[in-house]
């Protein structure tokens, strides 16, 4: 009877909390268990903490190069995967995306990612999206990455205040996983 009150129980708290965290941008949000966080103040200390695995340091150095030019964050689960990654991007942007419109964004931005990654590939999944749930609007897309092959994109893009909040994933394994850890960070948002 023990065992079986301490498996409800353990059942019944769910997992572990994540570590909460405040974006450069003034929001906060939980990181999901096994990431971390990369930014201007931190990076030196990841790659020093991690610079055995090759692919870990190509990663932090394409990292480097990214904080350099743009206000971005970059989340990593090397226990998931080495490559697999996903980033936070804010832009002071104003439109209006619904059911009838969000078809068309999604073709917009997949155009205009195909161009710049130079490689042909078809939308996976384009929808509304219902988290945030404080945004004015909040869609999710999915496709191949127009940049890498064997690399899946997840995308929720939403507005809240005027500022586009663009909140993507890159995947190369275990792409259901991030896909829950994309959905929950969205989720745990607050200003």
């Amino acid at each position: 009877m023990y065992k079986i009150f301490l498996i409800f129980f353990i059942l019944l708290m769910g997992p572990l909390k994540a570590e909460q965290f405040t974006s450069i941008e003034n929001f906060s949000f939980e990181l999901p268990k096994g990431y971390q966080i990369f930014n201007k103040n931190n990076l030196y200390d990841v790659y020093n903490h991690s610079n055995k695995d090759p692919l870990i340091k190509k990663q932090i150095n394409l990292a480097k190069q990214r904080l350099k030019n743009q206000k971005i964050e970059l989340l990593y689960n090397f226990s998931s995967h080495p490559l697999n990654n996903i980033n936070i991007l804010v832009f002071d942007n104003n439109y209006k995306v619904n059911k009838k419109k969000v078809l068309k964004q999604c073709k917009k931005i997949l155009k205009i990612e195909k161009k710049v990654g130079k490689r042909k590939v078809d939308l996976k999944e384009c929808r509304m999206h219902d988290q945030p749930s404080f945004a004015d609007w909040s869609m999710y897309r999915e496709n191949e990455s127009s940049f890498m092959e064997g690399v899946v994109t997840q995308q929720i893009i939403f507005l809240y205040k005027k500022k586009e909040y663009v909140v993507t994933s890159a995947c190369w394994d275990k792409c259901e996983e991030t896909k829950n850890d994309l959905f929950n960070l969205v989720k745990s948002i607050k200003f």
